[in-house]
């Protein structure tokens, strides 16, 4: 049984061994795939899955879940041009005007705030995650309905929405052979590296294993897992905030279903990543390889002209495959246990005969 103990570190591994895999087989199928513009539009792709899932990590670690988080992106993205556009066709806003700037700031806070009341309605109110986050999914998609009353908000064609679209369009650095990169991947790539130093280096990051792998002997120890699992809760909202202000510039005008049917990408990317669904186990690397992976496949079956319908099927076979390497992890990382050899017929005679 001396192979089991390599398994654990090849499956903690295997996301990157199955990008590369996936990048030759693609790389086989079309010609159009490894060129520049197929890898700007790769990184472009993962930009704003990678932003949900640095966030997401932080839930996940902790052993909660966050569904709300594609809620607060639309939401986000469509406040944030509704209160600087006018009001009239073709831009549906609220006529505010306001300085873009202020409606940043604004959007920003609101995913703080968002996500502490998840938090405290978890921890203070006693209530389970995941029934509060599918709730305030529910809640905050309605809210975009009532703002704009179904209408789509256009900032296209209004000069001062040029500075709310900065962030998901505007280049940023020029790559080799890649070509010139946008802000949102380098900012997605920053929050990586700064979710990873938390996450390894920083108290903070400790007490989040902690409290996801035995919350019980971490409230022992002096951990006040409740404020963690809320202040986990006010990243993953301002975070989301943050994909939903850069979705809106690569897309230009929000629609009140924009960012529907996210969670699914975020859970996926994340726990094939490595971050476990059990909480306390899993590295900010592993996620990223899995946002890599999964905007990866995606471009390459649309090189291919795949049927979107089989899109979806193997965006849902990627998800089921994630979880069974996740279940697999928790197989071998627990302790066999040693067979206990039966007594000595002899013994069992003497034992009985007394």
């Amino acid at each position: 049984m001396q192979w089991r103990k390599y398994v654990p570190g090849i499956l903690d591994n295997l996301i990157w061994i199955i990008l590369i895999g996936v990048v030759i087989f693609f790389s086989t199928q079309t010609d159009k795939f490894l060129t520049p513009i197929s890898m700007r539009n790769i990184l472009s792709a993962a930009a704003v899955l990678g932003v949900m899932v640095v966030g997401q990590t932080f839930v996940l670690i902790t052993g909660n879940f966050d569904l709300s988080s594609e809620s607060t992106l639309g939401l986000a993205a469509l406040i944030g041009l509704w209160l600087i556009v006018p009001n009239m066709a073709p831009n549906w806003g609220s006529g505010l005007l306001m300085n873009p700037y202020l409606s940043i700031v604004i959007i920003l806070v609101m995913g703080l705030v968002i996500g502490w009341v998840i938090g405290a309605f978890i921890t203070y109110g006693r209530m389970n995650n995941f029934i509060v986050t599918l709730a305030f999914l529910l809640i905050l998609r309605g809210a975009m309905l009532a703002f704009t009353e179904g209408n789509a908000v256009n900032g296209l064609n209004y000069p001062p929405a040029e500075i709310f679209y900065w962030l998901g369009s505007a280049p940023a650095v020029t790559l080799p052979w890649v070509g010139k990169i946008s802000v949102a991947v380098v900012a997605m790539l920053l929050l990586f590296l700064i979710g990873h130093i938390v996450l390894q280096h920083r108290q903070f990051g400790r007490d989040l294993y902690a409290i996801g792998g035995n919350r019980p002997a971490a409230v022992a120890s002096g951990i006040d897992a409740n404020r963690r699992i809320r202040q986990v809760y006010m990243v993953s909202g301002l975070l989301a905030a943050i994909a939903g202000w850069m979705l809106a510039g690569r897309v230009g005008s929000v629609q009140v279903d924009l960012g529907e049917g996210y969670i699914f990408q975020v859970m996926a990317a994340a726990v094939i990543g490595g971050i476990s669904l059990n909480g306390g186990r899993g590295k900010m690397i592993g996620a990223l390889g899995g946002v890599l992976l999964l905007s990866t496949i995606n471009s390459g079956l649309n090189l291919m002209r795949v049927s979107v319908f089989w899109i979806q099927v193997i965006q849902g076979l990627i998800i089921l495959i994630a979880m069974f390497i996740d279940a697999q992890k928790v197989r071998f990382r627990s302790p066999v246990a040693e067979p206990v050899a039966a007594p000595p017929a002899a013994a069992v005679t003497q034992s009985a005969a007394d």
